[in-house]
């Protein structure tokens, strides 16, 4: 006997706040599935969250709606400009809500209490932020530097990505540029917190390094990690 399953209007209404309204001009051609990396190494399927969202009969516990990487492959790639990618941040907003963390998005939770405690995603001390510049005479920015080095959480953090982090302030001070780092007040950019859909420790984070930048007269801003660059360039709004 089949099971009738009623559609939900919170998740209909959560797609469309999140600016999913276009997933009903769907009409599951399958060209994201396709054009889909996943589906090089596993079977998954874009259009099917999609369809579900839309209907309002997405599944907050399935751990499908944490496999979409938000590579940009799909939207890029539709004939009828459906944004799959706010969609499935729409339905992961509402996992995030209720605390749902299931399969591979389990750590989700631990790490959002990382970032709004400690302003990083690895359970790190703050207060240890600066660490990696011990004995390079890296200097705290002020009102006037040329270039703001923004290191990142694994900068700060991660054995091997902290060789990349002194390697930049040693370049930029053989160049002779003046620069400085926020220390210990820089916080996680928050890029990939918002992509599991938490958007409340995103904006907190945004507000904190706004500030910074702006208490500081920060102009221009040089960083080595792609999730900065995309968070400070086109979600900093």
């Amino acid at each position: 006997m089949t099971e009738a399953v009623a559609p939900s209007a919170e998740v209909i209404d959560a797609v469309k706040s999140a600016g999913g309204q276009a997933s009903r001009f769907c009409y599951q051609c399958g060209k994201c599935d396709v054009v889909c990396p996943w589906n090089r190494v596993r079977s998954f399927s874009i259009r099917k969250l999609v369809r579900e969202a839309s209907f309002g009969l997405s599944e907050i516990e399935n751990d499908d709606i944490w496999r979409c990487t938000t590579c940009g492959t799909c939207p890029s790639e539709c004939p009828r400009g459906v944004q799959q990618i706010e969609v499935g941040l729409a339905v992961r907003r509402l996992a995030t809500t209720y605390g749902v963390f299931s399969g591979s998005a389990r750590s989700v939770g631990a790490v959002g209490a990382s970032l709004a405690s400690e302003g990083n995603p690895l359970s790190e001390d703050r207060s240890k932020r600066d660490a990696w510049a011990n004995g390079l005479g890296v200097q705290p920015f002020a009102e006037g530097m040329e270039v703001l080095f923004f290191v990142g959480c694994y900068g700060s953090y991660d054995p091997r990505m902290r060789k990349v982090a002194v390697a930049t302030a040693k370049i930029l001070q053989h160049a002779g540029v003046s620069f400085g780092t926020l220390g210990t007040d820089e916080s996680c950019c928050g890029e990939s917190i918002r992509k599991t859909g938490n958007e409340e420790v995103f904006r907190a984070l945004a507000r904190r390094n706004i500030k910074a930048f702006i208490d500081r007269g920060v102009k221009r801003i040089l960083v080595t990690s792609p999730h900065c660059y995309q968070a400070f360039k086109n979600e900093y709004a």
